[in-house]
């Protein structure tokens, strides 16, 4: 059960494995053209689409730096896959951990349609120094 779906999202997951991808479009090919993404559930508002998701993509490599993560767990249903990992940012010269689970949503196609990330930006936000309101901001695409 979830076999493709567990297949579909860890491959996405696997473009961001220990940097950023050097072509952004390459995860993006995994996604549905409309697809819904939250960063961080429920404090920042969700966007729609293969380009926001890119400009976020942009947006949070061009702010915080380098990225990798740790895979801890995945299971699946035959919609859905969670995931538990352990991210790291490098804005500077120190990585910061940032625990998480993402929920991924894949159709019948093998595309994402919908990702959401659960996780405590409050716990990032004081590991940086920096007030959550800060952390918030900068994850926000400004038009």
């Amino acid at each position: 059960m979830g076999k493709m779906q567990e297949e579909v999202a860890l491959k996405f997951i696997g473009y961001f494995r220990d940097s950023w991808p050097e072509n952004l479009d390459d995860p993006l090919k995994l996604v549905e053209d409309d697809c819904y993404y939250q960063s961080i559930v429920p404090t920042t508002e969700p966007i729609r689409g293969k380009a926001a998701i890119k400009a976020k993509w942009e947006s949070i490599r061009d702010n915080y730096g380098d990225q990798k993560h740790d895979m801890k767990g995945v299971g699946s249903s035959d919609r859905f896959v969670f995931t538990e990992r352990v991210d790291w940012t490098k804005p500077g010269d120190t990585w910061y951990p940032i625990p998480l689970v993402a929920v991924f949503e894949v159709n019948e196609r093998g595309k994402i349609y919908a990702w959401r990330e659960y996780l405590d930006g409050g716990n990032i936000a004081r590991q940086m120094g920096i007030p959550v309101e800060q952390l918030e901001d900068s994850l926000t695409i400004h038009d």
